[in-house]
């Protein structure tokens, strides 16, 4: 029995060696299967990290042009801003200088009709002045006149006191 059950545990484990041996073969082939399969995919992989540098470049690129894009959107705004303000500012003094200039016509068309009104106050005083002026130079004259005949008034009885004073004089010197 030890010989028939030697012979039967060798053949049980040639049976089993021969069953491990194909499994083992089985398993090479999977195995070259696998790694085959591993060959390409890490073919595709480093294609893919190619790629994906790539794009990761160009992405970052335009990242970056995005920021670009945005801090000019940025400056261009403020830029906006700060010019509205001025648009505000000039349209509020111009508003401002327009009711100034309304005001300045107003006063131009009142002060031209006060000039006007004075042009002909000039007119009437001035078509007055040669009345005045010759009433005047009338007034003047009598005034002359009846000084002139004064005087000659006052001469002529200074000259008739002074002959009566001779008179007086000559006739107490006779006496």
């Amino acid at each position: 029995m030890s010989e028939s059950s030697s012979v039967k545990e060798d053949m049980s484990l040639s049976g089993e060696v021969e069953s491990l041996e194909k499994d083992n073969k089985a398993l090479t082939g999977e195995l070259s299967d696998l790694e085959l399969t591993l060959v390409k995919k890490k073919r595709t992989a480093k294609a893919l990290l190619g790629n994906s540098e790539e794009q990761k470049k160009s992405l970052l690129a335009l990242v970056a042009e995005e920021n670009d894009l945005v801090q000019e959107i940025e400056f261009y705004e403020s830029e906006k801003n700060k010019m509205d303000e001025i648009y505000a500012d000039v349209s509020a003094k111009y508003e401002n200088n327009m009711k100034i200039l309304e005001d300045m016509i107003k006063n131009v068309g009142f002060l031209k009709g006060e000039i006007g009104a004075l042009v002909l106050q000039m007119g009437m005083l001035e078509e007055e002045i040669p009345e005045r002026y010759r009433d005047a130079d009338n007034l003047d004259k009598k005034i002359k006149g009846t000084f002139i005949k004064a005087l000659n008034d006052l001469q002529n009885r200074v000259d008739v006191v002074e002959r009566k004073a001779r008179v007086l004089y000559y006739q107490k010197e006779k006496t």
